[in-house]
């Protein structure tokens, strides 16, 4: 019997400039001397999921885990899941594999010093597990995650992999295996179209989200909305970002708290691990990235 997809609201809980599409301007030695907005974002973040009495998945840099340990607490007691976001915020698939499960423990080790000691998900900075480095899944589950969410299958210059897998898998038959669980997409004319988060979010207007969502509902996927505290935010930084880059960085971004609760108002909500914890009970869940 398939699942009935429902709403899981996930934040990636980073500032502003660790943005891939900040590197060049904000470079990570510059980091410490960047005015920090993660605390505003997340206090509105926080006030409109407990308004609507909705429990979300928060990806928590270990960076910014270590600088702002009352944020995680602020999560934590608020009955959120916390998952991780890896520790400095890197393009993946430019990491050796030693590289990237040094930043995985890194990030681990940073979320268990401020008391989160069952960590069960992971996602990717800007979804950059690509096919060149689907093995990096494996090393996931060597370092103790129980369920992924980096694979984005849609054409992007960053993370584009449209031939990944739209719907969830197990990583392997073991009965305690890591569980993939790609973005959601409407998939239309063989061709994927997202819809749920960041600048697809901030850009799309209200009514094209909607029938995004239900047009992807009807084919059984999830819509798992994904946002960041800056998009919460009024800040708007002034780095020299080209006009295109500040377009798809910060465009749309008023209209981002409008939306959210517009979503937080309708709709049955579950966060990841929930779903995760669902699928679990699927005998028919396809096995490895090619079933």
């Amino acid at each position: 019997m398939a699942m009935k997809p429902r709403t899981i609201i996930t934040v990636d809980v980073e500032e502003w400039f660790h943005g891939h599409n900040y590197l060049d301007h904000v470079p990570l030695d510059q980091w410490e001397n960047q005015e920090s907005r993660v605390r505003q974002g997340m206090d509105i973040c926080l006030k409109l999921l407990d308004k609507h009495q909705v429990k979300a998945t928060f990806f928590v840099l270990g960076w910014t885990a270590e600088r702002h340990p009352d944020v995680v607490h602020d999560i934590v007691a608020a009955g959120h899941e916390v998952a991780c976001h890896s520790y400095s915020h890197p393009v993946i698939f430019e990491m050796t594999a030693d590289e990237f499960r040094a930043d995985c423990l890194r990030a681990r080790e940073a979320l268990e010093k401020v008391g989160v000691l069952d960590v069960a998900g992971y996602r990717a900075p800007s979804f950059s597990i690509t096919p060149p480095v689907h093995n990096y899944l494996e090393i996931l589950q060597e370092c103790g995650f129980s369920y992924d969410c980096s694979l984005f299958p849609v054409r992007h210059p960053r993370y584009g992999q449209p031939g990944s897998p739209r719907r969830p898998f197990r990583l392997d038959a073991g009965a305690d295996s890591m569980i993939e669980v790609p973005m959601p997409t409407w998939r239309v004319l063989g061709q994927n179209i997202p819809f749920s988060g960041g600048g697809y979010l901030r850009m799309l207007p209200w009514p094209a989200f909607k029938m995004l969502r239900s047009m992807a509902f009807s084919q059984g996927i999830p819509c798992i909305v994904y946002l960041h505290p800056w998009e919460l935010d009024s800040f708007k930084p002034e780095v020299g970002l080209s006009a295109t880059t500040s377009v798809r960085s910060q465009g749309g971004q008023a209209s981002m708290p409008v939306k959210l609760e517009r979503i937080l108002r309708q709709g049955d909500f579950e966060t990841l691990q929930q779903y995760v914890e669902r699928l679990r009970t699927q005998e028919d869940l396809p096995v490895g990235m090619h079933a």
